[in-house]
């Protein structure tokens, strides 16, 4: 068996957020997004799945606002044990305290370990009154 034409593909940090969903608390705000009440948030959480190598990191996410680039929230740091790139680990964090946040689309950045991990969007907006 000849292997001299395989590449394992090693560059980069290979720390990556493979799933992430963003949803209010409470069911009756909707399915996704970041519910809003007067230009501050309702609870709402934050679930996210890494892919790493083995080891011990601090993790956590931030609202950044896409046009300024202007970090508007940091969540709460975590020191986790990924074990490894196969086993990939869940991190789930609930949102309680009120952040200042108008409606419209923001970003979420993911860093694993001080490096980046990945982004995605994420919809603030005023739900129906109940």
């Amino acid at each position: 068996m000849v292997f001299s034409d395989f590449e394992a593909d090693i560059s980069g940090s290979q720390r990556k957020v493979i799933s992430t969903t963003v949803t209010p608390v409470r069911r009756s705000e909707g399915a996704a997004g970041i519910p809003l009440r007067g230009g501050r948030t309702l609870p709402f959480r934050v679930s996210r799945l890494w892919s790493a190598p083995a080891g011990h990191y601090g993790e956590r996410f931030y609202i950044v606002s896409p046009e300024s680039r202007e970090v508007l929230f940091e969540g709460p740091e975590h020191l986790l044990l990924i074990w490894g790139l196969q086993a990939p680990t869940e991190i789930n964090d609930s949102i309680d305290e009120p952040v200042a946040l108008e409606p419209g689309t923001y970003k979420l950045f993911f860093a694993l370990g001080g490096i980046s991990g990945g982004e995605v969007d994420v919809e603030a907006f005023e739900p129906p009154e109940s």
